[in-house]
Order: C-alpha cells, then sequence, then structure tokens
C-alpha cells in the first residue's frame, strides 16, 4: 500500500514537473517570436487605471511569491485530488498555458516597465531571459489564480482557502505595483485561471473524495 501511494505521488510530481517545463518552453518561444517582430507589430495595452495604481518597487517579495506559492501550495493541492481529478487538472493547466501563448503571439503588447525599476526588478530584466513583449495574459496571475482555486476546492478549511485566496491576490496586486504588467493582462490570467478551473470541476470532478482530502 505504501509502495504504491508512493509511485503514485511520484508519478504526480513528474507530471507537474512536466508541466512547468512546458511553460517555460512556450514562454521562451513566444517571447523570442515577439521579440523578432517590428515595433510597430506591438500594442499598447495601458488603461486610465495603470496611471491610478503606483509604482511601489518594494513590493517585489510579493511579486516572486508566486514561485513558493504554485510548487507547494499547487503540489499539496495535486497531491490531495482522486486520480481522475488529478489528470484533468494536469490537462486544464497545460490547456491554460497554452491558450495564454497563443493570445500572446496574437497579440504581442508592450511590457510597462517603469523607468526605475526596483534592484531585484533590474536583476531580473537583465537577465537576458526576459522581454517586454508577450504580456497578455499575465500567467503570473493566472498560475497563482489557477493555483488558489484548485486548492480551495480540496479542502474543508476556511482559513487555508483564505490564506490561498490571499495569497494570488497578493501576488497580482505586486504584479501591477511593480509594473511588471498592465491591468487588462492580470483581468486575462484571471480569466483564463477560472475558466481552466470551471473545465477541470466538470466531469470528473468527485466532490466526496475532493471533501475527504
Amino acid at each position: 500500500m505504501r509502495l504504491a501511494a508512493r509511485q503514485s505521488a511520484a508519478h504526480r510530481l513528474v507530471a507537474a514537473a512536466g508541466v512547468a517545463l512546458l511553460h517555460l518552453l512556450a514562454y521562451l518561444a513566444v517571447t523570442r517570436v515577439n521579440a523578432a517582430r517590428p515595433t510597430h507589430a506591438l500594442w499598447d495595452l495601458s488603461t486610465v487605471l495603470d496611471d491610478v495604481i503606483p509604482h511601489l518597487p518594494h513590493t517585489w517579495p510579493l511579486y516572486w511569491l508566486v514561485y513558493p506559492f504554485v510548487p507547494i501550495v499547487g503540489g499539496i493541492a495535486l497531491l490531495r485530488m482522486p486520480d481522475a481529478s488529478f489528470h484533468r487538472a494536469v490537462v486544464a493547466t497545460t490547456g491554460m498555458l497554452l491558450a495564454g501563448a497563443a493570445i500572446q503571439l496574437l497579440i504581442p503588447a508592450h511590457a510597462p516597465w517603469p523607468a526605475s525599476p526596483a534592484p531585484m526588478q533590474r536583476l531580473y530584466h537583465a537577465s537576458g531571459l526576459v522581454l517586454p513583449y508577450a504580456n497578455l495574459p499575465s500567467m503570473h496571475v493566472a498560475f497563482a489564480t489557477l493555483t488558489a482555486l484548485l486548492f480551495s476546492s480540496v479542502t474543508s478549511s476556511p482559513a487555508a482557502r483564505g490564506a490561498a485566496g490571499a495569497a494570488a491576490l497578493a501576488i497580482t496586486v505586486g504584479t501591477l505595483t511593480l509594473k511588471e504588467h498592465f491591468v487588462v493582462d492580470a483581468v486575462g490570467g484571471v480569466l483564463l485561471a477560472f475558466v481552466a478551473w470551471s473545465w477541470w470541476r466538470q466531469p470528473s470532478r468527485d466532490p466526496p473524495a475532493l471533501e475527504r482530502a
């Protein structure tokens, strides 16, 4: 019994790592394609709300919170799911990131980077992996939102659900106040996550099993 449980956990971790690798490859492919486009092919998606939201360089820990939040909290959610729900979650997440990549190719957009970014932003932007394109939707916000939704669906603890939701909201706030994304990008990420989560919930969702997890 323990061996089977370990094999199942290992299988789920490998699948999750595969999704993460696919996300990285999709991101690199999209940014390289969009970087090769002429400047006039880029979209400016700024709104009045973006002018209202201040640039707060010290909120960078909120922005970077997504990197421990998604693998840790998302991993807990995946491990708690029944097999059918787990496999559907992998498909939903994969579909979300591929849809996001397709939108980014169709609507290559400027990044609202500030003239004086935070020190952590300067290191990030100078890494050569980040380009000021492909920002609609914000996959940063999408993954944080989907992680919170999946985790909240497999736990009955109001406190745990609230904490997950608060973390996703904090990540979104950090993304906007660091000026890594426009408001439209963040809204697009939230909507994309809700579509993926809604699809995940439909045919294979097993409420009794999820409630016992």
